[in-house]
């Protein structure tokens, strides 16, 4: 599993449509071999996930493990897991194109938040990442966590 943890500021070019992967994130990808990252929009936050390749495909193959590729289950799963991502390449100092529907839907700004969540990481804009960890801070009162 991967090790993501930590959180960085970054920007985004929004007329070039380009980020950054932070150096920390950065090595963990190159130490996991991992040329080629997935990102995909949330399905719970307002952010955008990025897993190393090898990582989510095997996430993938272990929810249709034992499913027929035939079978109604077996395809809304891929539609939903495979079919809605993009897979991008990084330059040499981590760069990588933004797709613009996915920097629309997230409401990138210009400020980034690149927040690790173990087995992958999170780019949010910074302005909805401050309001989350607020409501998280709230919602603790004080716990343990």
């Amino acid at each position: 599993m991967s090790e993501f943890t930590g959180t960085y500021g970054g920007g985004f070019d929004a007329k070039k449509g380009r980020i950054s992967v932070p150096a920390p994130f950065r090595a963990i990808l190159s130490r996991l071999g991992a040329e080629e990252i997935i990102l995909r929009r949330s399905r719970h936050l307002p952010c955008i996930e990025v897993w190393p390749k090898p990582d989510y495909m095997a996430e993938v193959n272990a929810r249709v493990a034992g499913l027929s590729k035939l079978s109604a289950e077996y395809q809304s799963i891929m539609r939903k897991l495979v079919g809605r991502i993009h897979t991008l390449h990084p330059d040499t100092e981590g760069r990588v194109v933004m797709p613009k529907d996915l920097a629309e839907e997230a409401q990138f700004e210009s400020e980034l938040q690149f927040a690790g969540r173990g087995a992958y990481f999170e780019i949010w804009s910074a302005s909805a990442y401050a309001a989350e960890e607020a409501r998280l801070d709230a919602e603790d009162e004080g716990g343990d966590v």
